[in-house]
């Protein structure tokens, strides 16, 4: 890596920090990042050719934590992104509001961790299973943690082992009883791990409880919302002593699949791997066809109807 290249570690309110060997420098991005330049089909290599037309990317913010960027820099630690590298790959969701954007979370990571709580706030299960589906789209290792462990209600485990046998690994969790903690340390211990999962569920506390020396800001959940507070306010990769570096972003109350079809849909559940093309239909949409493989599992209790659901929802509104 040239020393003009390095890794974003940290975006917050327009600023972002590349790290570059011992240093980070604080960088705005470029505006030509944030544009899209169309240049007429007949002259591709010529150097002379001149732009057509100008478009918006169709993303909320061209550049994410875990990017590798070529800058130039400036003086006293400051930059511009100049270029965003070639990245592994991405974990991104629709972004909230009327237009359709895409709004990166991360890039270049080695793993999702998603994080709920037994409760405080209770789960959302769709969101989970919208999360692994992003996961299996960009074919990325995916572990469930369950935390708050010392608030267990035998509910929780009842769902979860349906996900231990569709092949998830599910890691519990207690930052009051220390329940997971080396279990927990040694899933981080190597690589990039992107955490996400809603406000509340303790993702901040996790990482403190692992290393309290970070002293990363901790709130409790509304209790008059029944939803937890936003106390990541910006996006950050956390390293940690004992190896790894973690992504650690804002809470999220939904995740829209960005740009995935809805043909692609059933890929995504693991469950359904074994059924696929024994429909009657091979168009089959697995929801309103006769002689459905996957429905018929479903019926015989070889597929979970709570997985199905989520299916049924993420196909009618991905």
């Amino acid at each position: 890596m040239e020393d003009t290249e390095g890794i974003v570690v940290r975006q917050h309110l327009g600023h972002y920090f590349v790290s570059i060997g011992e240093k980070q420098w604080d960088c705005a991005v470029s505006s030509r990042l944030r544009k899209q330049l169309e240049y007429p089909e007949a002259s591709p290599g010529s150097r002379r050719r001149r732009v057509q037309r100008v478009r918006r990317v169709k993303v909320t913010d061209p550049v994410v934590i875990g990017d590798c960027v070529a800058i130039d820099k400036g003086e006293d630690l400051t930059g511009m992104i100049r270029e965003v590298l070639p990245r592994r790959n991405k974990v991104s969701r629709r972004a909230s509001g009327s237009g359709r954007k895409e709004q990166l979370l991360a890039a270049n990571i080695d793993r999702l961790v998603t994080v709920f709580a037994v409760t405080d706030p209770v789960p959302d299960w769709n969101l989970l299973d919208r999360m692994l589906a992003i996961a299996e789209w960009q074919e990325l290792p995916c572990t469930i943690c369950i935390n708050k462990m010392d608030l267990e209600r035998s509910s929780v485990r009842d769902v979860t082992s349906i996900y231990e046998s569709a092949g998830y690994r599910v890691v519990y969790t207690s930052t009051e009883s220390d329940q997971g903690k080396d279990e927990f340390r040694e899933l981080l211990s190597a690589g990039t791990t992107l955490f996400v999962g809603p406000s509340g569920v303790g993702k901040s506390s996790l990482l403190n409880w692992l290393q309290p020396g970070l002293q990363l800001r901790t709130n409790e959940v509304s209790h008059v919302m029944g939803d937890g507070r936003h106390t990541t306010t910006h996006l950050e990769l956390v390293s940690l002593d004992s190896g790894g570096l973690v992504g650690d972003i804002p809470g999220v109350k939904e995740f829209r699949l960005w740009n995935i079809g809805s043909e692609d849909t059933p890929g995504l559940f693991r469950e359904f791997s074994s059924y696929l093309g024994s429909c009657q239909f091979s168009d089959c949409s697995h929801i309103h066809e006769p002689n459905c493989a996957i429905k018929d599992a479903v019926k015989g209790g070889n597929i979970s109807r709570l997985r199905y659901e989520s299916y049924r929802r993420l196909r009618e509104d991905p």
